[in-house]
Protein backbone atom coordinates (compact mmCIF):
# COMPACT_ATOMS: atom_id res chain seq x y z
CA UNK A 1 0.00 0.00 0.00
CA UNK A 2 1.26 3.57 -1.38
CA UNK A 3 0.72 6.63 1.87
CA UNK A 4 2.00 10.00 1.40
CA UNK A 5 1.05 13.35 2.02
CA UNK A 6 -0.42 15.85 -0.08
CA UNK A 7 -0.92 19.73 0.73
CA UNK A 8 -3.76 20.73 1.75
CA UNK A 9 -5.03 24.13 0.11
CA UNK A 10 -7.38 26.30 1.70
CA UNK A 11 -9.07 28.44 -0.06
CA UNK A 12 -11.11 31.48 1.16
CA UNK A 13 -13.78 33.46 -1.30
CA UNK A 14 -17.06 34.86 -1.82
CA UNK A 15 -20.21 32.62 -1.88
CA UNK A 16 -23.27 33.63 -2.65
CA UNK A 17 -25.02 33.73 0.61
CA UNK A 18 -28.52 32.85 1.41
CA UNK A 19 -31.44 34.62 0.05
CA UNK A 20 -34.98 35.49 1.61
CA UNK A 21 -35.45 36.53 5.52
CA UNK A 22 -36.04 34.20 7.74
CA UNK A 23 -37.97 33.38 10.88
CA UNK A 24 -36.87 29.45 10.57
CA UNK A 25 -33.88 28.23 10.91
CA UNK A 26 -32.02 25.20 9.46
CA UNK A 27 -30.57 23.54 12.62
CA UNK A 28 -26.91 22.92 12.33
CA UNK A 29 -23.93 23.14 14.93
CA UNK A 30 -21.16 25.85 14.48
CA UNK A 31 -17.62 23.74 13.43
CA UNK A 32 -14.54 24.53 15.43
CA UNK A 33 -11.00 22.80 13.74
CA UNK A 34 -10.15 22.71 17.27
CA UNK A 35 -13.60 20.90 18.12
CA UNK A 36 -14.85 17.39 17.62
CA UNK A 37 -17.09 17.38 14.86
CA UNK A 38 -21.17 17.09 15.78
CA UNK A 39 -22.41 13.33 15.25
CA UNK A 40 -24.02 12.48 11.75
CA UNK A 41 -28.27 12.09 12.77
CA UNK A 42 -30.71 10.69 10.38
CA UNK A 43 -31.33 14.47 8.99
CA UNK A 44 -28.24 13.71 7.45
CA UNK A 45 -26.94 12.46 3.71
CA UNK A 46 -23.65 11.23 4.59
CA UNK A 47 -23.08 8.71 1.49
CA UNK A 48 -24.53 7.95 -1.76
CA UNK A 49 -27.57 6.08 -1.38
CA UNK A 50 -28.14 7.77 2.36
CA UNK A 51 -27.64 5.05 4.07
CA UNK A 52 -25.92 1.40 4.14
CA UNK A 53 -29.37 -0.64 3.17
CA UNK A 54 -29.24 1.56 -0.38
CA UNK A 55 -32.36 3.41 0.00
CA UNK A 56 -31.75 7.07 -0.98
CA UNK A 57 -34.53 7.67 1.53
CA UNK A 58 -33.92 10.38 4.11
CA UNK A 59 -36.29 9.00 7.23
CA UNK A 60 -34.83 12.01 9.26
CA UNK A 61 -36.15 14.36 6.76
CA UNK A 62 -39.51 16.56 8.50
CA UNK A 63 -39.37 19.99 7.12
CA UNK A 64 -40.04 19.39 3.31
CA UNK A 65 -43.45 18.24 2.68
CA UNK A 66 -45.77 17.40 -0.54
CA UNK A 67 -47.62 20.39 0.89
CA UNK A 68 -44.98 22.69 0.71
CA UNK A 69 -42.53 21.64 -1.40
CA UNK A 70 -43.99 23.89 -4.44
CA UNK A 71 -42.34 26.53 -3.00
CA UNK A 72 -39.06 25.35 -2.72
CA UNK A 73 -36.24 28.21 -4.11
CA UNK A 74 -32.52 28.71 -4.83
CA UNK A 75 -31.01 29.53 -1.54
CA UNK A 76 -27.29 29.70 -2.37
CA UNK A 77 -24.97 28.61 -5.60
CA UNK A 78 -21.51 27.59 -5.61
CA UNK A 79 -19.68 29.01 -6.78
CA UNK A 80 -21.84 32.41 -7.43
CA UNK A 81 -23.10 32.88 -10.55
CA UNK A 82 -21.33 35.30 -12.73
CA UNK A 83 -18.47 34.99 -10.46
CA UNK A 84 -14.58 34.46 -11.34
CA UNK A 85 -14.12 31.54 -9.70
CA UNK A 86 -15.12 28.49 -11.46
CA UNK A 87 -15.22 24.43 -10.92
CA UNK A 88 -15.59 21.24 -12.34
CA UNK A 89 -18.36 19.40 -13.55
CA UNK A 90 -19.98 17.65 -10.39
CA UNK A 91 -21.23 14.47 -11.75
CA UNK A 92 -22.37 12.72 -8.33
CA UNK A 93 -24.88 13.30 -5.60
CA UNK A 94 -23.42 15.83 -2.99
CA UNK A 95 -23.27 14.48 0.50
CA UNK A 96 -24.42 16.31 3.25
CA UNK A 97 -23.77 16.35 6.96
CA UNK A 98 -24.63 18.97 9.38
CA UNK A 99 -25.75 21.21 6.67
CA UNK A 100 -22.22 21.18 5.30
CA UNK A 101 -21.78 19.97 1.67
CA UNK A 102 -19.12 17.58 0.49
CA UNK A 103 -18.22 16.89 -3.08
CA UNK A 104 -15.86 16.08 -5.54
CA UNK A 105 -15.46 17.12 -9.34
CA UNK A 106 -14.79 15.31 -12.49
CA UNK A 107 -13.10 17.26 -14.51
CA UNK A 108 -10.43 20.05 -12.85
CA UNK A 109 -10.17 17.64 -10.07
CA UNK A 110 -10.89 18.90 -6.49
CA UNK A 111 -12.75 18.03 -3.21
CA UNK A 112 -15.14 20.42 -1.80
CA UNK A 113 -16.52 21.30 1.98
CA UNK A 114 -19.19 24.13 1.78
CA UNK A 115 -20.48 25.64 4.54
CA UNK A 116 -24.24 25.89 5.52
CA UNK A 117 -24.42 29.65 3.65
CA UNK A 118 -22.82 27.99 0.57
CA UNK A 119 -19.43 29.54 1.14
CA UNK A 120 -16.19 27.42 0.56
CA UNK A 121 -14.76 25.60 4.08
CA UNK A 122 -11.66 24.10 2.54
CA UNK A 123 -11.03 22.32 -0.79
CA UNK A 124 -8.30 20.22 -1.68
CA UNK A 125 -7.05 19.82 -5.21
CA UNK A 126 -6.27 16.34 -6.86
CA UNK A 127 -3.61 17.20 -9.81
CA UNK A 128 -1.28 17.81 -7.12
CA UNK A 129 -2.44 14.23 -5.01
CA UNK A 130 -2.37 11.92 -7.91
CA UNK A 131 0.08 10.63 -10.51
CA UNK A 132 -1.22 10.68 -13.95
CA UNK A 133 -2.58 8.14 -15.33
CA UNK A 134 -3.43 6.37 -18.39
CA UNK A 135 -5.05 8.25 -21.11
CA UNK A 136 -8.48 6.98 -22.83
CA UNK A 137 -7.73 6.01 -26.55
CA UNK A 138 -8.92 8.95 -29.00
CA UNK A 139 -12.33 7.95 -30.50
CA UNK A 140 -15.28 5.53 -29.48
CA UNK A 141 -18.49 7.35 -27.66
CA UNK A 142 -18.84 9.59 -25.12
CA UNK A 143 -15.02 9.74 -24.20
CA UNK A 144 -13.56 12.49 -22.61
CA UNK A 145 -10.53 11.74 -20.15
CA UNK A 146 -11.32 12.53 -16.37
CA UNK A 147 -8.00 11.11 -14.88
CA UNK A 148 -7.81 12.28 -11.54
CA UNK A 149 -11.36 13.56 -11.72
CA UNK A 150 -13.83 12.57 -8.91
CA UNK A 151 -17.33 10.41 -10.14
CA UNK A 152 -18.09 9.44 -6.79
CA UNK A 153 -20.37 10.69 -3.99
CA UNK A 154 -18.44 11.06 -0.43
CA UNK A 155 -18.81 8.63 2.25
CA UNK A 156 -18.60 10.74 5.58
CA UNK A 157 -18.19 9.58 8.53
CA UNK A 158 -17.97 11.44 12.04
CA UNK A 159 -14.56 12.44 11.50
CA UNK A 160 -12.80 11.83 7.98
CA UNK A 161 -14.41 12.12 4.42
CA UNK A 162 -13.99 9.42 2.04
CA UNK A 163 -14.02 8.80 -1.44
CA UNK A 164 -12.13 7.48 -4.86
CA UNK A 165 -11.16 8.99 -8.21
CA UNK A 166 -10.71 7.54 -11.89
CA UNK A 167 -7.02 7.53 -11.24
CA UNK A 168 -7.52 4.11 -9.08
CA UNK A 169 -6.72 6.57 -5.68
CA UNK A 170 -8.78 6.28 -2.70
CA UNK A 171 -8.80 8.84 -0.18
CA UNK A 172 -9.43 9.45 3.41
CA UNK A 173 -9.70 13.49 4.61
CA UNK A 174 -9.74 15.14 7.71
CA UNK A 175 -13.56 16.04 7.72
CA UNK A 176 -12.82 19.28 9.75
CA UNK A 177 -10.15 20.59 8.13
CA UNK A 178 -9.63 18.69 4.63
CA UNK A 179 -5.94 17.28 5.36
CA UNK A 180 -5.35 14.52 3.98
CA UNK A 181 -5.39 11.51 6.51
CA UNK A 182 -4.21 8.42 4.27
CA UNK A 183 -4.79 7.10 0.42
CA UNK A 184 -4.09 4.25 -1.55
CA UNK A 185 -3.29 3.84 -5.00
CA UNK A 186 -4.77 0.67 -6.47
CA UNK A 187 -2.79 1.13 -9.58
CA UNK A 188 0.46 0.89 -7.18
CA UNK A 189 2.58 -2.17 -6.68
CA UNK A 190 1.60 -2.09 -3.23
CA UNK A 191 -1.47 -2.57 -3.84
CA UNK A 192 -2.59 -6.77 -3.85
CA UNK A 193 -4.10 -7.36 -7.34
CA UNK A 194 -3.27 -3.72 -8.61
CA UNK A 195 -3.92 -2.54 -12.50
CA UNK A 196 -3.01 -0.01 -14.38
CA UNK A 197 -6.20 0.61 -15.40
CA UNK A 198 -8.11 0.41 -11.98
CA UNK A 199 -10.47 3.49 -11.29
CA UNK A 200 -13.14 3.86 -8.66
CA UNK A 201 -16.45 4.85 -9.66
CA UNK A 202 -18.34 3.56 -6.68
CA UNK A 203 -19.30 5.41 -3.75
CA UNK A 204 -18.21 3.83 0.04
CA UNK A 205 -20.51 2.90 2.65
CA UNK A 206 -19.19 2.60 6.32
CA UNK A 207 -20.17 -1.15 7.48
CA UNK A 208 -18.83 -3.31 10.36
CA UNK A 209 -16.51 -0.86 11.06
CA UNK A 210 -14.60 -0.93 7.68
CA UNK A 211 -14.77 1.54 4.54
CA UNK A 212 -16.03 -0.90 1.75
CA UNK A 213 -16.46 0.42 -1.87
CA UNK A 214 -15.90 -1.39 -5.50
CA UNK A 215 -13.46 -0.41 -8.05
CA UNK A 216 -11.52 -2.37 -10.62
CA UNK A 217 -9.62 -2.05 -14.02
CA UNK A 218 -11.94 -0.17 -16.11
CA UNK A 219 -10.95 -1.35 -19.95
CA UNK A 220 -14.18 -0.53 -21.85
CA UNK A 221 -12.90 2.35 -23.81
CA UNK A 222 -9.28 0.58 -25.00
CA UNK A 223 -10.42 -1.88 -27.13
CA UNK A 224 -11.25 1.17 -29.26
CA UNK A 225 -7.49 1.21 -30.45
CA UNK A 226 -6.71 -2.05 -32.11
CA UNK A 227 -3.50 -2.57 -30.97
CA UNK A 228 -3.96 -2.90 -27.38
CA UNK A 229 -4.26 -6.24 -26.27
CA UNK A 230 -7.74 -7.40 -24.41
CA UNK A 231 -8.03 -7.38 -21.60
CA UNK A 232 -6.67 -8.20 -18.24
CA UNK A 233 -8.76 -6.23 -15.55
CA UNK A 234 -10.99 -7.28 -13.16
CA UNK A 235 -13.69 -5.81 -11.02
CA UNK A 236 -13.33 -5.57 -7.29
CA UNK A 237 -15.09 -4.59 -4.00
CA UNK A 238 -12.28 -3.29 -0.74
CA UNK A 239 -12.24 -3.39 2.71
CA UNK A 240 -9.86 -1.05 4.18
CA UNK A 241 -9.38 -0.31 7.80
CA UNK A 242 -10.57 3.63 8.25
CA UNK A 243 -7.74 4.72 10.45
CA UNK A 244 -5.06 3.76 8.24
CA UNK A 245 -6.12 2.43 4.70
CA UNK A 246 -4.82 -0.84 5.40
CA UNK A 247 -6.45 -3.61 3.44
CA UNK A 248 -8.66 -5.95 5.45
CA UNK A 249 -9.69 -8.00 2.67
CA UNK A 250 -10.11 -7.86 -1.57
CA UNK A 251 -12.74 -9.57 -3.00
CA UNK A 252 -11.93 -9.92 -6.58
CA UNK A 253 -14.66 -10.64 -8.79
CA UNK A 254 -14.96 -13.89 -11.02
CA UNK A 255 -11.36 -15.77 -12.33
CA UNK A 256 -8.08 -14.28 -12.96
CA UNK A 257 -7.77 -13.15 -16.29
CA UNK A 258 -5.63 -15.44 -18.26
CA UNK A 259 -3.57 -15.64 -21.52
CA UNK A 260 -5.89 -17.65 -24.31
CA UNK A 261 -3.61 -20.73 -25.57
CA UNK A 262 -5.03 -19.18 -29.01
CA UNK A 263 -6.75 -15.53 -29.76
CA UNK A 264 -11.12 -16.08 -29.10
CA UNK A 265 -12.59 -14.18 -31.22
CA UNK A 266 -16.18 -12.99 -31.87
CA UNK A 267 -17.92 -11.50 -34.85
CA UNK A 268 -20.48 -9.01 -34.21
CA UNK A 269 -22.66 -6.06 -35.94
CA UNK A 270 -19.82 -4.01 -36.11
CA UNK A 271 -16.99 -6.86 -37.38
CA UNK A 272 -14.54 -9.32 -36.12
CA UNK A 273 -12.89 -8.43 -32.66
CA UNK A 274 -10.05 -10.87 -31.24
CA UNK A 275 -9.03 -11.48 -27.41
CA UNK A 276 -5.80 -12.46 -26.06
CA UNK A 277 -6.37 -12.49 -22.54
CA UNK A 278 -9.71 -13.08 -20.36
CA UNK A 279 -12.35 -13.47 -18.80
CA UNK A 280 -11.98 -9.59 -18.10
CA UNK A 281 -15.10 -8.84 -15.38
CA UNK A 282 -14.34 -5.11 -15.48
CA UNK A 283 -14.37 -2.50 -12.62
CA UNK A 284 -17.64 -2.42 -9.81
CA UNK A 285 -19.31 0.60 -10.13
CA UNK A 286 -22.95 -0.21 -8.04
CA UNK A 287 -22.34 1.11 -4.76
CA UNK A 288 -22.63 -1.78 -2.10
CA UNK A 289 -24.96 -2.24 0.46
CA UNK A 290 -25.16 -3.70 4.03
CA UNK A 291 -27.23 -6.12 5.78
CA UNK A 292 -26.06 -6.22 9.56
CA UNK A 293 -28.69 -8.75 10.54
CA UNK A 294 -26.82 -11.46 8.30
CA UNK A 295 -23.44 -9.68 7.73
CA UNK A 296 -23.52 -9.55 4.21
CA UNK A 297 -22.49 -7.15 1.90
CA UNK A 298 -24.53 -6.70 -1.49
CA UNK A 299 -23.64 -5.04 -5.20
CA UNK A 300 -23.68 -5.50 -8.55
CA UNK A 301 -20.99 -6.50 -11.27
CA UNK A 302 -20.49 -4.38 -14.56
CA UNK A 303 -20.52 -7.27 -17.87
CA UNK A 304 -17.61 -9.24 -19.24
CA UNK A 305 -15.08 -6.73 -21.32
CA UNK A 306 -13.32 -10.24 -22.87
CA UNK A 307 -14.77 -13.70 -22.93
CA UNK A 308 -13.91 -16.77 -20.70
CA UNK A 309 -12.50 -20.19 -22.58
CA UNK A 310 -15.20 -22.11 -23.25
CA UNK A 311 -14.81 -26.18 -22.41
CA UNK A 312 -16.67 -28.77 -23.60
CA UNK A 313 -18.14 -28.69 -19.97
CA UNK A 314 -19.39 -25.46 -20.42
CA UNK A 315 -19.36 -23.81 -23.75
CA UNK A 316 -20.63 -20.09 -23.11
CA UNK A 317 -18.08 -16.89 -23.57
CA UNK A 318 -19.64 -15.20 -20.61
CA UNK A 319 -18.55 -15.54 -17.22
CA UNK A 320 -21.24 -15.85 -14.34
CA UNK A 321 -19.82 -12.94 -12.94
CA UNK A 322 -21.21 -10.80 -16.08
CA UNK A 323 -24.37 -8.54 -15.27
CA UNK A 324 -24.93 -10.09 -11.82
CA UNK A 325 -25.80 -9.58 -8.20
CA UNK A 326 -23.14 -10.75 -5.63
CA UNK A 327 -22.81 -11.46 -1.91
CA UNK A 328 -20.10 -11.42 0.30
CA UNK A 329 -19.05 -11.53 3.72
CA UNK A 330 -18.46 -8.60 5.81
CA UNK A 331 -16.05 -9.91 7.97
CA UNK A 332 -13.79 -12.26 5.73
CA UNK A 333 -15.04 -10.96 2.10
CA UNK A 334 -15.44 -15.02 0.90
CA UNK A 335 -18.07 -14.60 -1.28
CA UNK A 336 -21.73 -15.89 -0.45
CA UNK A 337 -23.58 -16.51 -3.81
CA UNK A 338 -23.84 -14.99 -7.20
CA UNK A 339 -26.97 -14.57 -9.16
CA UNK A 340 -26.50 -13.20 -12.72
CA UNK A 341 -29.77 -11.75 -14.37
CA UNK A 342 -28.63 -10.95 -17.82
CA UNK A 343 -26.40 -13.99 -19.57
CA UNK A 344 -24.33 -13.69 -22.70
CA UNK A 345 -23.01 -9.99 -22.33
CA UNK A 346 -19.58 -9.56 -23.64
CA UNK A 347 -18.86 -6.18 -24.69
CA UNK A 348 -16.11 -3.12 -24.83
CA UNK A 349 -16.55 0.23 -27.07
CA UNK A 350 -15.54 -1.46 -30.06
CA UNK A 351 -18.46 -4.00 -30.28
CA UNK A 352 -22.02 -3.36 -31.13
CA UNK A 353 -24.57 -2.41 -28.31
CA UNK A 354 -27.04 -5.44 -30.13
CA UNK A 355 -25.96 -8.68 -31.44
CA UNK A 356 -28.21 -9.20 -34.22
CA UNK A 357 -26.87 -12.81 -34.69
CA UNK A 358 -27.95 -13.94 -31.03
CA UNK A 359 -31.09 -11.08 -30.77
CA UNK A 360 -29.46 -10.10 -27.07
CA UNK A 361 -28.60 -6.26 -25.97
CA UNK A 362 -25.12 -5.74 -24.72
CA UNK A 363 -23.26 -3.63 -21.70
CA UNK A 364 -26.19 -4.09 -19.76
CA UNK A 365 -24.45 -4.09 -16.14
CA UNK A 366 -25.70 -3.91 -13.08
CA UNK A 367 -25.02 -0.33 -11.94
CA UNK A 368 -27.79 0.29 -9.26
CA UNK A 369 -27.12 -0.77 -5.16
CA UNK A 370 -29.48 -3.81 -4.01
CA UNK A 371 -31.65 -2.07 -2.07
CA UNK A 372 -32.37 -4.41 1.24
CA UNK A 373 -35.69 -4.62 2.42
CA UNK A 374 -38.39 -7.28 3.19
CA UNK A 375 -41.99 -8.47 1.32
CA UNK A 376 -44.35 -10.52 2.83
CA UNK A 377 -45.09 -13.98 1.48
CA UNK A 378 -47.86 -15.51 3.20
CA UNK A 379 -47.71 -15.16 6.59
CA UNK A 380 -43.73 -14.22 7.20
CA UNK A 381 -41.71 -11.31 5.79
CA UNK A 382 -38.78 -12.68 3.18
CA UNK A 383 -35.69 -10.55 3.15
CA UNK A 384 -34.92 -9.56 -0.40
CA UNK A 385 -32.73 -7.39 -2.38
CA UNK A 386 -34.13 -5.19 -5.07
CA UNK A 387 -31.83 -3.99 -8.24
CA UNK A 388 -32.13 -2.42 -11.29
CA UNK A 389 -30.10 -3.68 -14.24
CA UNK A 390 -29.22 -1.51 -17.98
CA UNK A 391 -31.28 -4.40 -19.27
CA UNK A 392 -34.66 -2.19 -18.23
CA UNK A 393 -35.39 -4.73 -15.79
CA UNK A 394 -35.94 -4.47 -11.89
CA UNK A 395 -34.67 -7.37 -9.88
CA UNK A 396 -36.27 -8.85 -6.69
CA UNK A 397 -33.78 -11.67 -5.41
CA UNK A 398 -33.90 -13.56 -1.79
CA UNK A 399 -31.33 -11.94 0.10
CA UNK A 400 -30.38 -15.53 1.44
CA UNK A 401 -29.93 -17.65 -1.57
CA UNK A 402 -29.70 -15.44 -4.52
CA UNK A 403 -33.05 -16.74 -6.39
CA UNK A 404 -34.76 -14.11 -8.32
CA UNK A 405 -38.02 -13.53 -7.07
CA UNK A 406 -39.70 -11.52 -9.39
CA UNK A 407 -38.86 -9.21 -11.95
CA UNK A 408 -39.93 -6.50 -14.31
CA UNK A 409 -40.16 -7.40 -18.27
CA UNK A 410 -37.61 -7.28 -20.63
CA UNK A 411 -37.94 -5.70 -24.38
CA UNK A 412 -37.30 -8.56 -27.04
CA UNK A 413 -37.24 -6.32 -30.05
CA UNK A 414 -34.63 -4.92 -32.28
CA UNK A 415 -33.05 -1.53 -31.85
CA UNK A 416 -35.70 0.67 -34.42
CA UNK A 417 -38.17 3.14 -33.32
CA UNK A 418 -41.14 3.30 -33.34
CA UNK A 419 -40.92 -0.06 -31.71
CA UNK A 420 -41.40 -3.24 -33.13
CA UNK A 421 -42.94 -5.30 -31.43
CA UNK A 422 -44.83 -2.90 -29.22
CA UNK A 423 -43.54 -3.66 -25.72
CA UNK A 424 -45.18 -4.99 -22.33
CA UNK A 425 -46.62 -1.95 -20.56
CA UNK A 426 -45.29 -2.78 -17.44
CA UNK A 427 -41.74 -2.28 -18.91
CA UNK A 428 -39.94 0.34 -17.16
CA UNK A 429 -37.27 1.19 -19.95
CA UNK A 430 -35.53 0.34 -22.94
CA UNK A 431 -31.49 -1.40 -22.51
CA UNK A 432 -28.79 0.37 -24.14
CA UNK A 433 -25.36 1.35 -23.59
CA UNK A 434 -26.71 4.38 -22.14
CA UNK A 435 -30.03 3.34 -21.30
CA UNK A 436 -32.36 1.06 -19.34
CA UNK A 437 -32.45 1.48 -15.26
CA UNK A 438 -28.15 3.67 -14.69
CA UNK A 439 -28.25 3.43 -11.13
CA UNK A 440 -29.96 5.41 -8.18
CA UNK A 441 -33.17 3.57 -8.03
CA UNK A 442 -34.88 4.29 -3.94
CA UNK A 443 -36.90 2.37 -1.43
CA UNK A 444 -39.11 4.18 1.01
CA UNK A 445 -39.75 1.34 3.27
CA UNK A 446 -42.67 0.35 1.47
CA UNK A 447 -42.60 1.06 -2.30
CA UNK A 448 -39.53 1.22 -4.95
CA UNK A 449 -39.05 3.67 -7.30
CA UNK A 450 -36.81 3.96 -10.56
CA UNK A 451 -35.13 5.85 -13.14
CA UNK A 452 -35.19 4.75 -16.73
CA UNK A 453 -33.57 5.74 -19.91
CA UNK A 454 -35.07 5.40 -23.14
CA UNK A 455 -32.13 4.79 -26.11
CA UNK A 456 -32.46 1.84 -27.79
CA UNK A 457 -31.45 2.90 -30.88
CA UNK A 458 -27.22 4.20 -29.77
CA UNK A 459 -27.49 0.41 -30.14
CA UNK A 460 -26.74 1.43 -34.16
CA UNK A 461 -24.48 2.77 -35.95
CA UNK A 462 -26.68 5.32 -36.75
CA UNK A 463 -28.26 6.57 -33.51
CA UNK A 464 -31.42 8.93 -32.97
CA UNK A 465 -31.93 10.84 -30.02
CA UNK A 466 -33.15 8.93 -26.50
CA UNK A 467 -36.77 8.49 -26.80
CA UNK A 468 -38.03 8.85 -23.13
CA UNK A 469 -37.67 9.07 -19.80
CA UNK A 470 -39.72 8.31 -16.92
CA UNK A 471 -39.68 7.51 -12.39
CA UNK A 472 -41.98 4.29 -12.03
CA UNK A 473 -42.80 3.33 -8.35
CA UNK A 474 -43.90 -0.23 -7.67
CA UNK A 475 -44.78 -2.56 -4.79
CA UNK A 476 -41.86 -3.45 -2.99
CA UNK A 477 -42.69 -7.45 -4.30
CA UNK A 478 -43.32 -5.64 -7.86
CA UNK A 479 -46.93 -6.86 -7.95
CA UNK A 480 -48.66 -3.39 -8.57
CA UNK A 481 -47.05 -0.32 -10.72
CA UNK A 482 -48.41 2.45 -8.21
CA UNK A 483 -47.38 5.68 -11.12
CA UNK A 484 -45.21 6.20 -13.57
CA UNK A 485 -44.05 9.82 -14.42
CA UNK A 486 -43.91 9.72 -18.15
CA UNK A 487 -41.24 12.73 -19.60
CA UNK A 488 -42.87 15.09 -22.68
CA UNK A 489 -41.49 14.53 -25.37
CA UNK A 490 -39.14 17.88 -26.57
CA UNK A 491 -39.34 19.35 -30.00
CA UNK A 492 -37.14 22.32 -30.18
CA UNK A 493 -34.81 23.60 -33.45
CA UNK A 494 -31.67 21.83 -32.10
CA UNK A 495 -33.26 18.72 -30.24
CA UNK A 496 -36.21 16.42 -31.22
CA UNK A 497 -36.47 13.68 -29.16
CA UNK A 498 -36.88 12.56 -24.93
CA UNK A 499 -36.02 13.43 -21.50
CA UNK A 500 -34.10 10.59 -19.92
CA UNK A 501 -33.86 10.38 -16.52
CA UNK A 502 -30.36 8.72 -15.41
CA UNK A 503 -29.13 9.66 -11.96
CA UNK A 504 -30.34 8.94 -8.37
CA UNK A 505 -33.92 9.26 -6.98
CA UNK A 506 -33.57 10.78 -3.60
CA UNK A 507 -36.88 10.19 -1.00
CA UNK A 508 -38.14 12.01 2.00
CA UNK A 509 -40.93 12.47 3.69
CA UNK A 510 -43.62 11.78 0.76
CA UNK A 511 -41.76 13.67 -1.76
CA UNK A 512 -39.16 12.18 -4.59
CA UNK A 513 -36.56 14.71 -6.37
CA UNK A 514 -34.85 13.67 -9.43
CA UNK A 515 -32.84 15.57 -12.23
CA UNK A 516 -33.73 15.17 -16.03
CA UNK A 517 -30.84 15.47 -18.55
CA UNK A 518 -31.90 17.13 -22.00
CA UNK A 519 -34.54 19.70 -20.22
CA UNK A 520 -32.42 20.43 -17.41
CA UNK A 521 -34.75 19.93 -14.56
CA UNK A 522 -35.12 19.23 -11.26
CA UNK A 523 -38.39 17.58 -10.40
CA UNK A 524 -40.28 17.15 -7.38
CA UNK A 525 -43.24 14.43 -7.12
CA UNK A 526 -45.18 13.57 -4.38
CA UNK A 527 -44.72 10.01 -3.86
CA UNK A 528 -48.42 8.61 -2.77
CA UNK A 529 -49.52 9.70 -6.39
CA UNK A 530 -46.89 10.50 -8.85
CA UNK A 531 -48.12 14.38 -8.76
CA UNK A 532 -45.64 17.05 -9.87
CA UNK A 533 -44.93 19.34 -7.20
CA UNK A 534 -41.88 21.56 -8.32
CA UNK A 535 -39.84 21.82 -11.38
CA UNK A 536 -36.49 24.01 -11.31
CA UNK A 537 -34.27 24.29 -13.95
CA UNK A 538 -30.79 23.85 -13.08
CA UNK A 539 -28.26 23.59 -16.37
CA UNK A 540 -26.41 21.07 -17.66
CA UNK A 541 -27.25 17.93 -14.60
CA UNK A 542 -26.45 14.52 -14.69
CA UNK A 543 -25.48 14.46 -10.78
CA UNK A 544 -29.09 13.22 -8.67
CA UNK A 545 -30.04 15.03 -5.82
CA UNK A 546 -29.90 14.92 -2.00
CA UNK A 547 -31.93 16.13 0.49
CA UNK A 548 -31.19 16.86 4.27
CA UNK A 549 -32.85 19.08 7.05
CA UNK A 550 -35.18 20.70 4.74
CA UNK A 551 -33.10 21.62 1.85
CA UNK A 552 -32.34 20.10 -1.88
CA UNK A 553 -28.82 19.83 -3.17
CA UNK A 554 -27.92 18.88 -6.66
CA UNK A 555 -24.59 19.26 -8.85
CA UNK A 556 -24.60 20.35 -12.26
CA UNK A 557 -22.46 19.83 -15.09
CA UNK A 558 -21.67 16.43 -17.14
CA UNK A 559 -19.12 14.78 -19.44
CA UNK A 560 -21.61 12.11 -20.80
CA UNK A 561 -24.86 11.54 -22.93
CA UNK A 562 -25.75 15.02 -25.29
CA UNK A 563 -24.56 18.15 -23.69
CA UNK A 564 -21.45 18.45 -21.96
CA UNK A 565 -20.70 21.42 -19.59
CA UNK A 566 -17.38 20.89 -18.33
CA UNK A 567 -17.89 23.71 -15.56
CA UNK A 568 -20.15 22.98 -12.61
CA UNK A 569 -21.64 24.09 -9.40
CA UNK A 570 -23.65 23.26 -6.48
CA UNK A 571 -27.12 24.73 -6.19
CA UNK A 572 -29.06 24.36 -2.65
CA UNK A 573 -32.84 24.53 -2.25
CA UNK A 574 -35.12 25.54 0.43
CA UNK A 575 -38.42 27.19 1.24
CA UNK A 576 -38.99 30.49 1.17
CA UNK A 577 -38.71 31.10 4.89
CA UNK A 578 -35.77 29.45 6.01
CA UNK A 579 -31.96 30.90 6.18
CA UNK A 580 -29.10 29.60 7.66
CA UNK A 581 -28.80 30.99 11.20
CA UNK A 582 -27.14 28.91 13.46
CA UNK A 583 -28.53 26.50 16.16
CA UNK A 584 -26.37 25.96 19.08
CA UNK A 585 -26.69 22.91 21.18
Amino acid sequence: MLLALCPMTLVATAGCGAQGSAPLAVNYVAEDIDSKPPPITDEDWPTYNHDDKGWRFNNGESRLTAKNASTLGLKWRFPPEGGELKIGVVHATPSVVNSHAYFGTATDPAFYKLKPDGTLAWVYRLNQATPQGKILPQGGPNLIDVDNGVMTSALVTDDAVYFGNSSGVFFALDRLTGQEKWKVDTRGEGFPGHHPINIFNASAILADGKVIVGGGGYEHPYPVDPNYECCTGRGFVVAFDPDSGDVVWKYEVGEKPKPFPDPISITDDYGKHTYKYGPSTSSVWSTPSYDQESGTIFFGTDVNNSPRRPTEENPRLDSAYSAAVVAVDVATGKEKWVRQVHEGDIFNHSMSGYDSNTDRYKDCSVGDTPKIYSIQQGDSNRKVVGVGCKNGCFYVIDAGDGSIIAQTPMYQGRPQYPLKPKPDPRMIALPSVIGGIQTGCGYDGRNVFTNGIDWVTLNTRSPLSPEGGRVVSLNGDLSRERWRHERPRIEVPQYTGGDPVGAGVALANGIAAFTTTVSEQLVILDTSSGAKLREIHVGTVWSGPSISRGRVYVGTGSILFLKKELEGSVQCYGLPNEDVRQVEK
